[in-house]
């Protein structure tokens, strides 16, 4: 008697049910990933709010760091301290060169307004014998006493002084005109012109009530147009 066993068929199951089960795993897989997104439910309005939703909300509600607010006080003081400084601060950068040219020229014309006074005080001090004792007259002061009179020395000296008075007064008023400037700066600091602002040039003719319109009696001219 011969007796056969065939074992190979009997552990495997068969190829559908392989597509079946993994098709089966994949749909649980995605079932998941949705039920964990729509993890906050709405009872009032029956709507389903997801993770995504509520990381987007969250970013948006966190608080923002206020700026400090610009201060036309602290342009004015910085200004005083030190000119130019709150141009610098009203990020106005380009008036630097019209504070410092105006602070040095003034400033130097007062200078040298009141060397040539005192160089003429001193020649007409010596000139009429009330130069102090001890002191002796440089070279440009010796020079200015052996060319001119008296009276001479007196009017250019006493026009030097004058001079120097009136440069030191324009000096300081420069330097308060800079601090005026950076506390108006100031207050306009947030003021914006808008894009708009713009200015058309047209040609305009104009036809004169005639009973036949005739070129020479049209008027003809430009058309301003300002925009804001």
């Amino acid at each position: 008697m011969t007796v056969s066993w065939n074992c190979s068929a009997t552990n495997n199951p068969p190829m559908p049910r392989r597509r079946l089960i993994l098709i089966g795993i994949i749909v649980l897989l995605g079932c998941s990933k949705a039920v964990a997104q729509n993890v906050v439910f709405d009872t009032i309005g029956n709507t389903i709010i997801t993770a995504d939703t509520i990381v987007k909300e969250a970013e948006t509600t966190k608080p923002t760091k206020v700026k400090k607010p610009h201060s036309p006080a602290t342009a004015a003081i910085m200004s005083a301290c030190l000119p130019g400084l709150g141009q610098c601060y009203n990020r106005k950068w380009w008036k630097l060169p019209i504070v410092y040219g105006g602070l040095g020229g003034l400033g130097y014309l007062a200078y040298s307004n009141y060397y040539e006074y005192k160089s003429y005080l001193h020649a007409y001090e010596f000139k009429t014998g009330d130069l102090p004792e001890g002191a002796t007259l440089n070279e440009h002061e010796t020079d200015l006493a052996s060319k001119y009179a008296e009276g001479q020395l007196q009017t250019y000296k006493e026009s030097y002084r004058r001079d120097f008075e009136l440069f030191t007064i324009l000096t300081v008023a420069w330097y308060g005109l800079n601090i005026l400037d950076a506390y108006i700066d100031g207050h306009l600091y947030y003021y914006d012109i808008s894009d708009d602002l713009s200015l058309s040039i047209d040609p305009y003719v104009r036809h004169m009530e005639t009973p036949i319109r005739m070129p020479q009696y049209a008027q003809v001219g430009l058309s301003f147009q300002l925009n804001f």
